[in-house]
């Protein structure tokens, strides 16, 4: 989703030439576009977003992305924001080694759709198992500063702004509940069913090429295998998995950093021991 010039606060931006990404380690949203710039040999510069330190509340941030959200993309001036959509305007800005083929560009457009629907349903299994809600709550004083920040987005009032500081505010005060966890399993459950069955005959998500479909799931079932869906059930998901893992540069975007290391084993412990696993609590 390209920005209108109206929208961009942090002016300076504008100036900037060539392919600049603000990004976080963790972010399954950056990890996903690390991999697809690397992927195509896109060279771009680094730009850090800390989102432990809430970095991505602070006005000159907000200035280039009024969500708040990770990855953002400048490129020559203009700001893209939303992974998906900055992943389908490089693809055409760059058009070497294209991963939205001609022929599947509605479907895949549509699997996209999907997958970034289910954006909080990652998240939720992400805060409850692998990041801990000490390390995962943002600063109230940071919410409420982006609450009241008067960004745009295409010249309009943002509705997805509402959603985001809903989920903070609650996260803030409860954590992640096991009606939640049971809710977002229960559909990524349904997913990979579905995906074992696709991939028993193809060997990737659309057929026998490899896209950005395959990509984008990747990356999320990297962070649910981390956060305990048993994708070794799902035979052909595991394959195809297996298969996209011992690619060096899909692997070395997505493995934690190792506090997170360290905290995943920790929650596993004490979700394990209060019979709160998300095994425990969704029938895979």
């Amino acid at each position: 989703m390209k920005l209108d010039k109206l929208d961009i606060k942090t002016t300076e931006v504008l100036e900037w030439k060539g392919v600049h990404l603000f990004h976080f380690q963790g972010s399954a949203c950056s990890q996903k576009l690390r991999i697809f710039l690397n992927y195509k040999n896109i060279n771009w510069v680094s730009h850090e977003v800390n989102l432990i330190k809430g970095d991505q509340f602070s006005e000159w941030y907000l200035g280039i992305n009024p969500r708040g959200l990770v990855p953002t993309l400048v490129h020559n001036g203009d700001v893209h924001i939303e992974s998906n959509d900055i992943m389908t305007y490089l693809d055409q800005e760059f058009p070497n080694t294209k991963l939205f083929p001609t022929n599947l560009i509605d479907d895949i457009k549509k699997d996209l759709d999907y997958e970034d629907s289910l954006h909080f349903d990652l998240r939720r299994l992400t805060f409850r198992y692998l990041v801990p809600h000490i390390l995962g709550k943002k600063d109230p004083k940071k919410i409420d500063f982006k609450e009241s920040y008067d960004g745009t987005i295409q010249g309009q009032s943002d509705a997805y702004k509402e959603k985001e500081i809903s989920f903070w505010k609650k996260h803030y005060d409860h954590g992640i509940t096991d009606d939640e966890v049971i809710e977002s399993g229960n559909k990524f459950k349904d997913i990979y069913s579905k995906f074992d069955a696709i991939l028993k005959n193809q060997n990737f998500l659309k057929g026998d090429e490899f896209t950005i479909v395959d990509l984008a799931w990747y990356v999320s079932t990297k962070r649910l295998y981390a956060a305990g869906i048993p994708i070794d059930k799902y035979k052909n998901v595991k394959n195809w998995f297996d298969k996209l893992d011992k690619e060096n540069n899909f692997k070395k975007e997505v493995n934690p950093i190792f506090l997170l290391k360290i905290t995943k084993f920790i929650l596993k412990i004490y979700n394990k021991l209060k019979g709160k696993y998300l095994t425990d609590l969704v029938d895979f």
